[in-house]
């Protein structure tokens, strides 16, 4: 019912008002990462400005956005172009913009175009047109992206041939009519070649030459384009292009690489496997990485059902050598195959295809391997086994390949860090809750000595913009894997749900919006409250009318501010990440025509978002109509959307609908899938004001642990095992002695080691230096009580530490908002071999915590509690 009315209402909007104020109802398909928002926002800033210049006749513009492998640049940059589109409170919509995409390869032109289609509503096929040769129009139409590369471009080109019979424009008369007629409404993206072209020095300086044409003009053809947008991982060449230009402005925008490690995109391990031991020849280790591969797999298939997901099948890459003479490899093909028959059994046709320069299939061992183009890889979700020799071409772009098998030699790190950095991108585009190996890249490498693999880890550890931001590296061999002890289900299902925060840097957002989020999971996802999406919209709009009549009741001129004529002035507002900001002493004169209306509604419906402004408008309609002023309902909301006490009424009533609708359905979104549940924790954690999320305990951990070192211990009861039933770890003297103390215990049932920094970690946030920081408690301990199981939380930590009373003051205060929920909140120090402990679930212990102002204070309240 709710999505019919909303259906009529924008029927009744498309024949009354122009497209673009309906079409920005719908959020963009993909949701943004943070650190994406973060850069639609730097680009929004820049931009104004830098139009500002060009329409008043300054100087030329070029912003700049510097985003490393990885980060979605095409996803961002979409982001951007609707926004200039449709508008919002931090930029006015230019419905007839248009933008013209220059890249230097056919493929990209087409990746880019598909990308932008999949993360776009707004955006759809029509909108988004590849430049083809037949292309003749005296000038783009607005409201369109436009695909052109460097190749189409040469002076012998048909795009660019004189006029004749069968073309009245040509590409370059196109372009400057355009530029003339849109000046900055005109954009330029020129997005820069991909990692691992293959062009020649020719090639190179002829599309450095096209590329330099747009930015410096061409006589006779171009004039030099007003507005451009760069968009690279590595923008230094193009930087010093436009310093080389005196009347053009560069504004750069840069992507932080490890905000992009932080927000799942990427994965979070690479482990590194190379001759030892266990891996003494070729043979074994491409065995190993068949059997990683398999195991990886099973994983995917498992969380994927439990999930109700589409299939993914990870794919494992296998680098050859060059050949010799006559022969295809150096590498022997045909024990490749055999080695991996071994394993799975013959090979499937289907499964296999090649990369290599020959555009014929091959025969085996056998096996007929077809040739498939690299950009094809991904989506042809039936290859398993991929073979090729150098880099892949442009265009590869293969998160499923999460295994690799590199026959090549140690002086080919370069190119490993290249190819690794193509497959550390995450299948889904986010981090897979619970499970470290589906997190995890693995890497063979036989034929590198300890220098080489050194090379190559080092390589992968500091990063590198066009490859991938710095990434964690282990030594494969020194991992282990501890699965969940059969035996204590009991103690999981304790520690599910347990309290938790993420202190890391996110966008928040207004409640109005995270109320809408919730709701329509709740409703429209999962179906768990089917009144939640039609209650909140109610909500809402009936917040809204009661702000109205108080406001009608304050301001006695806000009728006539409403009367649909002549102009009124407003200071100027923005709602930034859900918090009201006034510009004081700035103001915004506006006439109250039709398109101006329509603006300010829009306006509104940016600030709202989920399409209320539509919905509130629905909803008053028919009286519009019956007064005779149809305008009314939509001034009427944009200035109360101007009105500060209203939109903290607004948001006061919005957050508490969010906090009871949370408790009234936390038993049935605790049955959810976990990835389901993560999807609320997200909603808790873009709030203006910390909110408590659910622990969810991992599937598996990883650890490198080195089986010759001393200070790895095997420990008993820790709810994670490796296969002979043992968890080994490196606690140091006080973690091991507190540890031991509970082990001995007879009530204790399991615990958990807090690993610090693993995505699952329980942690909380203390204060230091005017900044939140995540802690993380060593220890969760279950225990056995009366009443069922109980969940401690341990931390012994050194007085010597700097951070020692500020954690202490955090975990007080994480105790005083969820004591219900443990059983003991311990801070513990040593003193010999003697236990001392602050047990914060007491009242006046707390307070006595809470008081401190440094590690001297915590100092007196040990001693004054232990003596």
């Amino acid at each position: 019912m709710a999505r019919a009315a909303c259906c009529a209402a924008i029927q009744r909007l498309s024949r009354k008002f122009p497209y673009q104020f309906v079409r920005e109802l719908y959020p963009m398909k993909l949701e943004l990462k943070d650190f994406q928002d973060d850069a639609v926002d730097q680009l929004i800033k820049k931009l104004n400005p830098a139009k500002r210049e060009v329409a008043e006749g300054g100087d030329r513009q070029a912003v700049i956005l510097a985003a490393p492998t990885g980060s979605g640049k095409t996803v961002i940059t979409a982001a951007l172009i609707e926004e200039i589109l449709t508008g919002s409170d931090r930029f006015v919509a230019e419905p007839d913009a248009v933008f013209l995409w220059l890249s230097d390869q056919p493929v990209l032109n087409e990746q880019s175009k598909k990308r932008i289609a999949s993360a776009s509503t707004k955006l759809g096929n029509s909108d988004l047109i590849i430049v083809d040769t037949d292309f003749d129009r005296q000038t783009f139409i607005g409201g369109k992206v436009y695909f052109i590369n460097t190749q189409k471009l040469g002076k012998d080109k048909l795009l660019t041939s004189g006029r004749g019979d069968k073309r009245a424009f040509t590409i370059w008369e196109t372009i400057s009519n355009t530029a003339k007629a849109k000046k900055d409404r005109f954009y330029l993206i020129i997005d820069e070649a991909h990692r691992g072209t293959k062009v020649n020095r020719n090639d190179e300086a002829t599309r450095q030459t096209v590329m330099q044409k747009f930015v410096k003009g061409s006589e006779g053809e171009i004039p030099a384009i007003d507005l451009i947008l760069g968009v690279s991982a590595t923008p230094q060449r193009f930087q010093q292009l436009i310093d080389g230009q005196s009347n053009r402005t560069p504004r750069k925008c840069e992507v932080n690489p490890l905000d992009v490690r932080a927000s799942g995109l990427l994965k979070d391990r690479i482990m590194v496997f190379h001759p030892s031991e266990a891996f003494p020849t070729d043979t074994t280790m491409l065995r190993a990485a068949v059997q990683q591969w398999r195991n990886m797999g099973v994983q995917w298939q498992e969380y994927t059902q439990e999930q109700g997901l589409p299939p993914m099948h990870p794919a494992l890459i296998i680098q050859v050598q060059d050949g010799s003479g006559d022969g295809l490899s150096r590498t022997d093909l045909n024990e490749v195959i055999a080695t991996i028959e071994k394993e799975i059994g013959p090979i499937d046709p289907i499964h296999i295809a090649h990369c290599f320069e020959h555009d014929t299939p091959i025969s085996v061992n056998g096996v007929l391997i077809r040739k498939i183009d690299a950009s094809r890889i991904q989506e042809e979700t039936n290859i398993r086994f991929i073979l090729f020799k150098m880099a892949l071409t442009t265009g590869w772009d293969c998160p499923r390949a999460e295994v690799m098998m590199s026959f090549r030699t140690a002086q080919d790190d370069t190119l490993i860090a290249q190819l690794i950095g193509r497959m550390v991108r995450t299948p889904l585009a986010r981090r897979i809750e619970g499970s470290e190996i589906l997190n995890t890249v693995s890497l063979y490498l036989p034929h590198y000595d300890q220098e080489g693999l050194t090379r190559v880890v080092n390589h992968l550890k500091q990063g590198d913009p066009m490859e991938l931001p710095p990434t964690d590296v282990e030594d494969g061999a020194k991992m282990v894997t501890f699965t969940r002890a059969s035996n204590m289900d009991e103690a999981f299902e304790a520690l599910t749900s347990l309290p938790t925060y993420r202190v890391e840097r996110v966008r928040k957002v207004s409640n109005t919006r995270r109320l809408m989020a919730l709701s329509r999971l709740l409703t429209t996802m999962h179906e768990v409250d089917m009144s939640a999406w039609d209650d909140s919209k109610k909500l809402v709009i009936d917040t809204l009318d009661a702000e109205l009549a108080r406001l009608k009741g304050d301001d006695p001129n806000f009728d006539a501010k409403v009367k649909g004529s002549g102009q009124i002035t407003l200071n100027a507002v923005i709602v930034e990440q859900g918090t009201w900001k006034e510009t004081h002493g700035q103001t915004l004169t506006v006439a109250l025509d039709e398109k101006n209306i329509n603006d300010l509604f829009n306006r509104a419906g940016q600030r709202l978002g989920e399409g209320l402004h539509l919905d509130y408008w629905q909803t008053h309609y028919d009286q519009d109509e019956a007064a005779e002023m149809p305008s009314r309902s939509r001034l009427e909301l944009f200035l109360m959307l101007q009105d500060e006490k209203t939109w903290k009424t607004l948001e006061a009533v919005c957050g508490a609908r969010c906090e009871a609708l949370l408790k009234q359905n936390k038993a049935a979104i605790k049955k959810l899938t976990t990835a389901e549940q993560e999807d609320y924790n997200k909603v808790q954690q873009i709030a203006k004001e910390p909110e408590a999320l659910s622990f969810l305990p991992p599937t598996e951990i990883m650890q490198s642990i080195d089986a010759k070192d001393p200070a790895f211990r095997n420990y008993d009861q820790h709810l994670f095992v490796d296969a002979k039933e043992n968890f080994t770890a490196a606690l140091n003297t006080w973690e091991h002695l507190v540890i031991a103390a509970e082990i001995a215990q007879e009530d204790l049932v399991g615990w958990l080691r807090n690993i610090p920094r693993k995505p699952w970690a329980l942690s909380l946030p203390y204060e230091q230096a005017g900044e939140d920081r995540p802690m993380y408690p060593d220890f969760l301990v279950v225990r056995r009580e009366a009443d069922g199981m109980v969940v401690d939380i341990l931390e012994p930590h050194s007085p010597a530490l700097s951070d020692s009373y500020a954690k202490a003051k955090g975990l007080a205060q994480f105790a005083a908002k969820h004591k219900m929920s443990f059983g003991r909140i311990e801070l513990i120090r040593l003193e010999g071999n003697e236990i001392k402990r602050l047990d914060l679930i007491d009242v006046e212990i707390r307070k006595k915590v809470l008081a401190v102002d440094s590690n001297a204070g915590l100092d007196l309240v040990f001693g004054i509690v232990n003596s």
